[in-house]
């Protein structure tokens, strides 16, 4: 049979334990400051959205436009390039991002997102060509997923440079309004500002049951 563990070998013990949860009481709290300080970034930049888009329109006929401000686009819509992003959701209904590139006047291509349709048949562009450049949409893809005739699965300048033969685009921009129907999401942070308190809240929920059990193993094993 086993000797127990001496008394120092536990006081030892009972102090690693102790250093241990502490640390992961701090790691908690800090995590939720952390989150609280997203929050705030993204309440500042939503702000700064809002007044970029209520500018007005600035007449735009070459090379990459500057993000987010209004832009009025002079050029020409090029419909015989235009693809459409599968399964896109709007709603719980699966429909299509509709992208029709935009021929400016020194020839540089910008690919504009006019909105959501529920099928593959979207009505042509109209006349209004004010729109907000964003970044890039950002994707995953597990493997190379080419184009199906115009059903592309996400948008890439490269990829769509090389089935519309047409230069490679220097832009993705979103529509200001919807047209006919189309559905147009307009720029927002991934992640809203409500989703980062709501972690900070759950850090810091983590950070108060890390004090209990911190002051309960303390006391029962004094």
């Amino acid at each position: 049979m086993e000797n127990p563990p001496s008394t120092p070998i536990l006081a030892q013990r009972r102090r690693y334990a102790l250093v241990s949860l502490a640390i992961l009481i701090l790691i908690t709290f800090y995590m939720g400051l952390w989150q609280l300080s997203r929050a705030h970034d993204k309440q500042i930049l939503i702000t700064q959205l809002t007044k970029q888009e209520a500018l007005a329109p600035l007449p735009w006929a070459k090379g990459t436009p500057p993000l987010f401000r209004p832009i009025k686009l002079i050029g020409q819509w090029l419909p015989q390039a235009q693809i459409l992003l599968d399964h896109r959701i709007e709603a719980g209904q699966i429909g299509y991002h509709v992208i029709t590139p935009f021929q400016l006047s020194d020839q540089s291509i910008v690919l504009i997102n006019r909105g959501w349709w529920p099928d593959a048949q979207p009505p042509k562009a109209g006349a209004s060509t004010i729109v907000n450049a964003q970044p890039w949409p950002r994707y995953v893809e597990l493997a190379n997923t080419p184009p199906k005739d115009h059903i592309f699965q996400n948008l890439h300048p490269e990829r769509f440079a090389a089935w519309s033969k047409l230069p490679q685009p220097v832009a993705y921009a979103l529509m200001q309004a919807g047209e006919k129907g189309l559905i147009v999401q307009h720029s927002q942070p991934a992640i809203p500002p409500e989703r980062h308190l709501a972690y900070t809240a759950t850090w810091w929920g983590m950070t108060l049951a890390g004090i209990f059990l911190w002051i309960r193993f303390k006391w029962e094993t004094r």
